[in-house]
């Protein structure tokens, strides 16, 4: 099976790879990456509701007719149990006005080595209880998500149009800040570090910090009026800016629901149905895993672009994932690799006996550590 997560950011990956220009990477590297990425995308056929469930569960303008959702105006339960100097009750706000408001936003992805993205986000509560909810690229061919209650269709020109299971559209903004905050927790700090000032309002400034400063820190700005998120920061283990999410419009009305009004959940592809893979005992073991990752799938693969079987396991802690790939060192091609793309790490190593691959939103040094750290089942004491 295949999560909504990798289906999409796999996408999104590639997207960027065609705009990235590798000064320090041989063509080779950069060709073997690639191959490495899609087939991540594409070595299981698209079954992904099953895991998509698993992985979730384990200068503005304000429209004058908005919705008002500051605490202050919010009933008189949910005020006094708000805490606003809490890192915490901040990301709980935003989770919950995400999911109970009409809204439609405009945010540009920015990186120092590629251009930057356009994105429109609507999400709508409809009269007939329905929600709807659409992402699209509005850079180059287009790259469209639309999603009906708990139905999401994924339209990447050049592929055949699919849909899943999943309660929410995954996109540039990581799904954890957005709906799941409480996964956080294991794996991360969430430090509030008082207001700023954001494109003229208010904001709330919050650190995400790994536990083990083994991954990204993330910087959010969330608007003190609407609880919504204004602006995203990622840095690196040295403090570098790799990727800025900035909102430039957010409007609140229910008038967005008129995008939606013709649109129906019967019109969208067909759900991809698949048998369920079943998980079973790898050859090997990963010595070392960031704090509060956990295990969500292992199963065996076939590489489509190769045809060649490889050992998989996921990994995730809640906010990003990462994919392991064990396989026969002579089923596949021997150079190693260890580049970024952007924020996102691919390292392929081989001891004569297997190729390992790690490939996930993580530093490069964290995936090496990772490849590095597989033990065969054989070679244990």
């Amino acid at each position: 099976m295949m999560s909504q997560k990798v289906l999409t950011k796999a996408a999104i990956i590639l997207n960027k790879m065609k705009l990235l220009t590798f000064k320090k990477q041989p063509p080779v590297k950069l060709l073997l990456a690639a191959v490495l990425l899609l087939n991540m995308l594409y070595s299981v056929n698209v079954n992904a509701q099953n895991t998509s469930q698993s992985i979730a569960q384990n200068a503005l303008t304000q429209d004058p007719a908005s919705t008002d959702v500051n605490p202050g105006n919010e009933k008189a339960n949910a005020e006094s149990s708000f805490d606003i100097l809490s890192a915490q009750a901040w990301m709980k706000r935003l989770a919950n006005t995400i999911d109970k408001v009409s809204y439609e936003i405009s945010f540009v992805v920015s990186s120092p080595r590629r251009e930057t993205l356009p994105y429109l986000w609507r999400h709508s509560l409809m009269d007939n209880g329905d929600t709807a909810e659409q992402l699209s690229l509005l850079n180059g061919p287009g790259f469209e998500q639309i999603r009906i209650n708990n139905k999401v269709s994924i339209f990447e020109p050049g592929f055949t149009p699919v849909s899943i299971r999943s309660h929410f559209i995954d996109g540039p903004i990581p799904s954890a800040f957005i709906h799941q905050p409480d996964l956080l927790n294991k794996g991360y700090d969430v430090l509030l570090m008082g207001r700023n000032r954001i494109s003229g309002r208010m904001a709330q400034q919050i650190r995400v910090i790994s536990k083990d400063k083994s991954r990204y820190q993330y910087h959010l700005w969330l608007d003190e009026q609407t609880g919504l998120l204004l602006k995203q920061n990622m840095y690196g283990l040295k403090g570098e800016l790799l990727e800025q999410i900035q909102v430039t419009q957010l409007i609140i009305n229910d008038e967005v629901k008129q995008h939606f009004v013709n649109l129906q959940s019967q019109q969208l592809p067909p759900v991809a149905v698949a048998e369920k893979s079943k998980e079973q005992d790898l050859s090997w073991t990963v010595s070392f895993i960031p704090v509060g990752m956990v295990k969500v799938i292992q199963n065996l693969r076939r590489i489509s672009i190769t045809g060649q079987p490889a050992e998989y396991m996921m990994l995730t802690d809640g906010l990003v994932d990462v994919s392991v790939y064990v396989m026969k060192a002579s089923d596949v091609i021997q150079e190693d690799i260890a580049l970024t793309t952007d924020a996102t790490s691919v390292v392929s190593i081989s001891d004569g006996r297997v190729q390992v691959t790690i490939v996930g939103e993580i530093p490069l040094e964290t995936a090496s550590k990772m490849a590095n750290s597989i033990v065969l089942v054989n070679d244990r004491p």
